[in-house]
């Protein structure tokens, strides 16, 4: 012990010296940090202010994302069952169609969650809609119908994606969520009235009951029955595929359309009630 005591007082003059190197060293230290590593005065509030927004549009959106899968299913559903058959009848023309189906698609992008690729997909189909419109005032053609046809597959495709990304994202399921599915359901309606429509443009006899397809948006709403009345597996006769495109298209519908609501939509209903019931007993 004594030897040790006395090794330690006998190096304590060294052992000082390292301590007061190191310090010397550490004071110094500044000198080795990268610039950039160096906190520069103000840096930290400037990059405050320019992320202030971002902050704000993520609040926003976790605070309406999912009221907005409501809205959105109240105006695809006034789309598709009121403004189609008004339009039909001639009450509404066919640029109001496009306006409301314009409508559609911006509020679809605030559900989108900061996706490039889902804002371009809904400025493409705004772009078709708007570009069927002016040709159809300057000359009526089938390229109309075609471009019309071109917007509802983008929009379906995109609101299928975005809403199912809202719908099943990790969270609790809410009665918005459940309306989302909804959503989700009357969105693939929509892809395969594109679909009916660009076999119909090109195989003028793939169906019976419709008539020939002229650039008149009544087409629309004869395909918007034909493909829901598929999806619901209702199947009235009226309006007949007879292609294979035709009918291989109407049997992928008719499948999906037993499937989803049994499986998919069944277990978020089923989900949103033990939520609910978990709510309860707290």
């Amino acid at each position: 012990m004594t030897r040790y005591f006395a090794g330690t007082a006998w190096n304590r003059p060294r052992l000082a010296h390292r301590w007061q190197r190191d310090l010397r060293l550490l004071g110094n230290s500044r000198l080795l940090v990268p610039k950039r590593l160096v906190p520069v005065p103000g840096q930290r509030s400037r990059e405050a202010k320019r992320l202030m927004p971002m902050r704000k549009f993520h609040i926003l959106q976790e605070r309406y994302s999912d009221p907005l899968l409501t809205a959105l299913t109240v105006m695809l559903t006034i789309l598709l069952f009121v403004v189609g058959p008004m339009q039909a009848m001639g009450i509404a023309a066919a640029h109001d169609f496009g306006i409301a189906f314009g409508l559609v698609l911006v509020v679809a992008v605030f559900v989108v969650s900061g996706s490039t690729i889902a804002l371009a997909a809904v400025l493409v189909a705004v772009g078709c809609i708007a570009a069927a419109t002016i040709a159809r005032l300057n000359h009526p053609s089938e390229t109309d119908i075609l471009l019309d046809a071109t917007a509802w597959l983008i929009a379906g495709v995109t609101l299928i994606v975005v809403v199912a990304r809202a719908v099943f994202a990790p969270g609790q399921i809410n009665f918005h969520r459940v309306i989302g599915a909804v959503l989700l359901y009357l969105s693939i309606g929509l892809v395969f009235v594109a679909l009916f429509c660009f076999v119909a443009v090109f195989e003028p006899k793939a169906f019976t009951g419709i008539g020939p397809l002229r650039d008149n948006l009544s087409v629309a709403s004869n395909l918007i029955y034909f493909s829901f009345v598929t999806l619901t597996s209702v199947g009235y006769g009226d309006i007949t595929p007879l292609h294979p495109y035709a009918r291989g298209l109407s049997n992928v519908e008719a499948i999906i359309g037993q499937l989803y609501p049994a499986t998919l939509l069944a277990r978020l209903v089923t989900l949103e009630l033990e939520d609910r019931h978990q709510i309860g007993r707290r």
